[in-house]
């Protein structure tokens, strides 16, 4: 019998080694084009994992849900109290795109602290808006289909990325409970990240 192997992670562990994923597929995509899928899902898991730490609450996942989840998690919250059996609600995360929007807004932090939202810009929002619904679906979905798709604009969203995940961190709430260590290494990987070169003519699939 084999044996068994495990891996602990949590959320914030997730979007370190989604970034750390990213960097290491970008050493291959120059030999291997096809590396660039996996490039631009671990970008998207990045994102929306930071954005998913920073609205969290301490009533987790609250904060980070749907509108309807929020009512079932408080209702289940209360229920809770009194009746150790009830059980807790399926968690339904948002999309990025409304994650985004989210973050953007004032207040929206887990501790409610960011007198300022996470600073995107409109244009920068349907840059990230596109990653979503344009590259990260149809690779998660992807469709009996022949597909030609642009990447010479990909170490740009990687900059726009890094600078987010970079403020998120640096509001000091999202990757509160991140050890030391790991958040100097995090640190260094958006930094490398916001240092992507732009790509060559070959590099585009």
């Amino acid at each position: 019998m084999a044996q068994e192997i495990w891996v602990s992670t949590d959320e914030t562990e997730d979007v370190a080694c989604s970034i750390r994923h990213v960097l290491r597929c970008m050493d291959f995509v120059e030999s291997d084009p096809e590396a660039w899928k996996w490039v631009i899902l671990a970008l998207h898991a990045a994102l929306q994992g930071a954005c998913v730490c920073h609205l969290s609450t301490t009533c987790s996942p609250i904060g980070a849900v749907t509108k309807r989840n929020t009512r079932e998690w408080a209702y289940y919250l209360e229920k809770s109290r009194v009746n150790p059996d009830a059980k807790s609600p399926k968690t339904q995360l948002m999309s990025l795109p409304d994650l985004l929007k989210t973050v953007r807004k004032p207040n929206t932090q887990g501790d409610l602290s960011n007198n300022i939202g996470i600073q995107i810009s409109d244009a920068e929002l349907t840059w990230l808006n596109r990653l979503h619904e344009d590259y990260r679906n149809q690779f998660s979905h992807f469709s009996p289909t022949g597909w030609t798709y642009d990447v010479s604009g990909l170490p740009e969203i990687a900059k726009l990325v890094a600078r987010i995940i970079t403020d998120i961190h640096l509001r000091g709430w999202a990757f509160r409970h991140l050890e030391d260590q790991k958040k100097a290494t995090l640190v260094a990987d958006l930094d490398r990240l916001s240092n992507l070169k732009a790509c060559t003519p070959a590099q585009r699939v």
